[in-house]
Parts: structure tokens; C-alpha cells; sequence
């Protein structure tokens, strides 16, 4: 089906799916879960799609037949932070690394249990969903609580994050992790606890942390491969900034 199927929720899911019986069982299952899906089995389509409705998580395949789910993912990048849940047969950790570099929220490997994949998109909408920007948030002259370190400043209210000076693109994940990370300075946070009070998952998946900590000293470091506010605290986990004094919380006009 080049053409869109929508079935009902909870949240629109966008599925890109070209195995007919996977897209049915998966889609089936969504929809009595009480989601909105939109299945389509061309990546293109899907992403013209994304362009013209709201969409509130993708479910991607790798192996699509007219572009590659790495391709879907990279030009879903240029225009949107949406979260995705990428599913593939493919089981490198190096593939699987690759994608959380380049912008997946997560990754689950085929065949995979209909129950964890309700899991996994219910905790990947909660982070989404916490980081939405409201109009209130954005309009008129209301003070905003501010995370202030260095030239990082970070607008819990507005979900916006700037560094010297400069607006920086975040996703809700990012935004999450960070807000988690500067709330805490000085202090060593594991990679465990980042996974159950970021991504409110059990269990431990280090290559997700690695990723999106990878993603974020992109955006914030001056130099990503010598990090000095997000730091690596070997065998344990990480921790923004040094010195305690040097963070603060503020309030700040808009």
C-alpha cells in the first residue's frame, strides 16, 4: 500500500512499515491500544505525510523499498524532532549505535513482543509530551524558571535551550536529559538512573544514554571531543559542569 491507512487515541502514530503482515498485526494492535495510525509502506510518502499532519511518534522499519530508513531518518532530521522508534532485523550494535547518533529515540530489534512496543512508545510520548510548548508558555511577558551555566541557558517553561546567546534545536529526549543533567550540577548521575527518570524504561541500555549524550555535546560543547560541561564519569555515568557554585536556577523574563 503506497497510499496512507488510518486507523484508531493516545497519539498519532505514523508507521512505515513495507511487510504487509508485520504493518497489520503492529497497526491492529496500536489501534485497539487506542492510538491513531497512520501505516503507509514507502518511506517518501511517509515523510510527505509527516509534512501535512500531525504526527505525535514515527514507528520506522529499516527496509524500505523506495529509500532507506537511515535516509528516512536523516530528512525527517533537517525539519523535525518528532520521536522515533526505529524497528529493524538488524542486530550490529554498530547499525543500532549509528541510529541513535543520527536522531532515533529507540530501537527494537525484530521479532519483537506487541507489548513492548506499546511500552517503549508510551514512555517515548511521556518524554514528548513533557516537553511540548504551550502558547501560554511563549506569549507575552511571563517570567520564565531558568537553568543558567555558563552560556548554556535552558527555559523549562518554553523548552527552548541557548548557548551563547543562540538558539539550539533539541529534541524532547534532549531537552529532558539536559534539564535532568543541569538540575543536578557537580553531581555524578548514573547511566542507570538516566534511563529510568529520562526515558522511564527498567531496563538498562547504555548504547540510548551514549547516544543522546553524543547528540547533545554536539549541540552545546565548543569542542564535542573535549567536553567540559557535560562530563564522563568513568565506569559510572556523567555530570554536568565541576563546581556547584558555578550553576544556578533563575527566574528570567521571556
Amino acid at each position: 500500500m503506497s497510499g496512507g491507512v488510518t486507523v484508531s487515541g493516545h497519539g498519532t502514530v505514523l508507521h512505515v512499515e513495507d511487510d504487509p503482515n508485520i504493518a497489520f498485526v503492529v497497526q491492529r494492535r496500536l489501534s485497539r491500544a487506542g492510538y491513531d495510525v497512520v501505516g503507509f509502506d514507502r518511506g517518501r510518502a511517509a515523510l510527505d505525510i509527516a509534512d501535512r499532519r500531525p504526527v505525535d511518534v514515527v514507528v520506522l522499519d529499516l527496509m524500505l523499498p523506495d529509500i532507506t530508513g537511515e535516509r528516512f531518518l536523516s530528512l525527517l532530521r533537517e525539519k523535525s524532532n518528532m520521536p522515533v522508534v526505529v524497528t529493524s532485523a538488524r542486530t550490529e550494535v554498530e547499525t543500532r549505535v549509528e541510529l541513535l547518533h543520527q536522531g532515533a529515540d529507540d530501537y527494537l530489534v525484530k521479532p519483537f513482543e506487541l507489548r513492548e512496543l506499546e511500552s517503549r512508545l508510551e514512555a517515548v510520548l511521556r518524554r514528548s509530551r513533557t516537553t511540548t510548548v504551550t502558547p501560554e508558555a511563549t506569549s507575552g511577558d511571563a517570567a520564565y524558571s531558568t537553568l543558567v551555566y555558563d552560556d548554556v541557558k535552558l527555559y523549562i517553561d518554553s523548552r527552548k535551550v541557548f548557548v551563547r546567546g543562540e538558539s539550539v534545536e533539541v529534541s524532547p529526549t534532549e531537552f529532558k536529559l539536559l534539564r535532568y543533567l543541569m538540575e543536578r550540577p557537580g553531581t555524578a548521575v548514573g547511566a542507570e538512573q538516566l534511563i529510568e527518570c529520562v526515558w522511564g524504561y527498567d531496563g538498562y541500555d547504555r548504547h540510548i544514554v551514549e547516544a543522546n549524550i553524543h547528540r547533545l555535546r554536539r549541540k552545546i560543547e565548543t569542542d564535542p571531543t573535549n567536553p567540559v560541561r557535560i562530563r564522563t564519569v568513568r565506569g559510572y555515568g556523567y555530570m554536568f559542569g565541576t563546581d556547584i557554585t558555578t550553576a544556578s536556577c533563575a527566574v528570567a523574563a521571556g
